[in-house]
């Protein structure tokens, strides 16, 4: 194994990361993984997360390939069950998975609103809300929720899911403060627009990147997958245990304008 996180101290924690199978989701899992974690993989495409999954376990870390429909409370709590029956406990649990529609808020229509808070705001609390027992019980555990650029600042087009990301945001420190005192410790990340594949077709919109660049991000670049790896780990460790309910912004200078 590559040692060069071996400092976050994740030897043999078990990690729920959702959204596992390409972008963020998948690099976060793989560098978990590299730094000692177990890791269940899940999202609703499983030949994706088998791919992840003979990565990790390359590593000689164990993998457990969990589809499941995060917008429905029931697959979740029976992921959950199914992780701890397989390790006997879950440590972390990053809960990256999201879903988004892009359109002025007067086209919007309600099963479009309901997908983007059932996947990007509901399933956060369920999924919290599932682990949360037996990280209380064991008297340790880390969440890491994947906020937004957009549930701080807002633009056109994106009225829903600065709504569920500002949602996301605030509910981390609620959980924060119910949960801390007990040994949970949640807290979020704050991306930017970032390069995977999901995200092509607004790279490719015409004069976007020549905004972006040019107006809002000072650093002047995309962000990459691998550009949260170092915000992940540290929120998953105990480096971290002194930070509660905090959003870490990971987005090139974004929201500073």
């Amino acid at each position: 194994m590559n040692d060069k996180y071996q400092s976050f101290g994740l030897e043999d924690q078990v990690a729920i990361v959702t959204g596992a199978s390409q972008g963020i989701g998948r690099t976060l899992a793989l560098a978990l993984a590299e730094a000692g974690a177990h890791i269940a993989l899940v999202s609703r495409t499983q030949p994706a997360l088998e791919e992840v999954a003979t990565e990790i376990d390359s590593m000689g870390r164990q993998s457990l390939v969990l589809p499941t429909d995060i917008s429905d409370v029931s697959q979740i709590r029976d992921m959950v069950d199914k992780t701890q029956t397989h390790f006997g406990k879950i440590d972390i649990l990053v809960n990256n998975a999201a879903w988004t529609v892009t359109a002025p808020a007067l086209d919007v229509s309600e099963e479009e609103w309901d997908k983007t808070i059932d996947s990007s705001l509901k399933s956060v609390f369920f999924l919290c809300q599932a682990v949360a027992p037996m990280m209380i019980e064991q008297g340790n555990g880390h969440i890491v929720n994947m906020g937004s650029t957009f549930g701080e600042v807002t633009f056109k087009t994106r009225s829903v899911y600065a709504a569920a990301k500002a949602g996301v945001h605030h509910l981390t420190r609620a959980l924060a403060n119910e949960w801390s005192a007990k040994g949970v410790h949640v807290n979020a990340i704050g991306p930017c627009v970032t390069e995977t594949p999901t995200r092509r077709e607004i790279f490719e919109r015409p004069g976007y990147k020549e905004w972006a660049l040019g107006q809002m991000l000072p650093i002047g670049r995309w962000a990459q997958p691998e550009d949260f790896i170092g915000a992940t780990l540290f929120l998953c460790s105990s480096l971290s245990d002194m930070v509660v309910g905090h959003v870490l912004m990971v987005d090139g200078g974004w929201i500073i304008h």
